[in-house]
């Protein structure tokens, strides 16, 4: 197939040598002009089946299908893989129609490493028939391709997702740099909050790898997962949902960017919390059920944020559990009953407002 890929930052690379591995006829263009990359984008999509977007933001989406709504030529289908807005995804999809391109949001889920290894969560938005039509280009670097809803949906369900995972992963962390402040080993506290409701993708695969080494190295930055959070913000507030867990969450996280700044790996979350005093008090097990209680919380309010955006109920759920968003909440369908004596016996930060 003959694709061009717009934005060949970190994942963009990623998934231009999962592409290229695969024999796709590949077209780049980036605004860092380098060796290999067209000099325009209206040039790298001539003779294009399909355009990827893999951009750092919404703005960046509105500057670059503006360009490509202006190429004589265009591209009939345009698959944006950057996490926006569901709003502006369906602003500009109105935009590039008058053009005769179609278009499909599919933001990814799990970072510059599952690129790599071809293994993202791929959760698109748009018409069923369009997917399956950029299936074959999708699969060269998602193992895990699902339909959302309609076009937007995709871009709610990784805002959604990856809020999910930002709460799930500050709430570990900071408990975590509490139980070992008061003398436990953190591998064992792992391991056991892992056979309990506290367990989540989040304490199975990034603490083990990626924090217990200390090589905070799972290839996401803290300002993107600030970003997705703050999406998720705006989301509810087009809907007047109030979200007062996720706001504690977001606050978490812009205290951590103005410690360790944007470029750092999402996971030194972890090294945030290590420079903080702690707060609260609890036992190791009961920090493990303030865990499962904080992503219980979360998930009752991002999951009906997810519906109003046109995901179906357990549709969200299940993309959810598939993704790195999943907790053992998640995965009970949010059915438990609130533990909030063990919230109260922890006094997490994260609840409390993240200041």
């Amino acid at each position: 197939m003959r694709v061009a890929l717009i934005g060949v930052g970190r994942m963009g690379s990623a998934i231009a040598e999962r592409l290229r591995r695969a024999g796709h006829e590949l077209s780049l263009y980036d605004v860092r002009h380098e060796a290999g990359f067209a000099a325009s984008l209206a040039l790298a999509v001539g003779g294009a089946e399909l355009a990827f977007f893999c951009l750092p933001d919404e703005a960046g989406v509105r500057q670059a299908a503006s360009e490509l709504a202006a190429v004589r030529v265009p591209p009939p289908l345009l698959v944006d893989l950057t996490s926006s807005l569901p709003a502006t995804t369906r602003l500009v999809a109105g935009q590039l129609a008058r053009r005769g391109i179609r278009m499909l949001d599919v933001p990814l889920s799990g970072g510059v490493a599952g690129a790599r290894e071809g293994r993202l969560t791929a959760m698109a938005g748009g018409p069923a028939e369009l997917l399956e039509l950029a299936r074959p280009a999708l699969s060269a670097f998602a193992s895990n391709i699902v339909w959302a809803g309609p076009l937007g949906a995709g871009h709610a369900m990784k805002a959604v997702n990856n809020a999910l995972s930002a709460a799930s992963l500050a709430m570990t962390a900071e408990m975590l740099v509490r139980a070992a402040r008061a003398g436990a080993d953190p591998r064992a506290v792992i391991a056991d909050w892992n056979r309990g409701p506290a367990r989540s993708q989040n304490s199975e695969v990034k603490f083990p790898r990626d924090i217990l080494p200390g090589s905070y190295a799972a290839g996401f930055t803290a300002g993107f997962m600030e970003k997705d959070v703050a999406t998720a913000l705006r989301m509810a507030e087009a809907h007047a949902l109030p979200l007062a867990v996720t706001k504690s969450v977001h606050a978490v996280w812009r205290a951590a960017l103005a410690e360790l700044g944007a470029a750092a790996d999402f996971t030194r979350i972890h090294q945030h919390f290590q420079s903080r005093p702690s707060g609260g008090g609890g036992t190791v097990h009961e920090m493990g059920r303030a865990i499962a209680a904080v992503c219980l919380l979360a998930g009752r309010e991002l999951i009906p944020l997810a519906v109003r955006e046109g995901v179906e109920r357990d549709r969200a759920l299940g993309i959810v559990n598939a993704s790195t968003g999943r907790s053992e909440a998640t995965r009970a369908g949010l059915a438990w009953e609130l533990d909030s004596e063990a919230l109260s016996a922890c006094a997490p930060i994260l609840v409390l407002g993240g200041e």
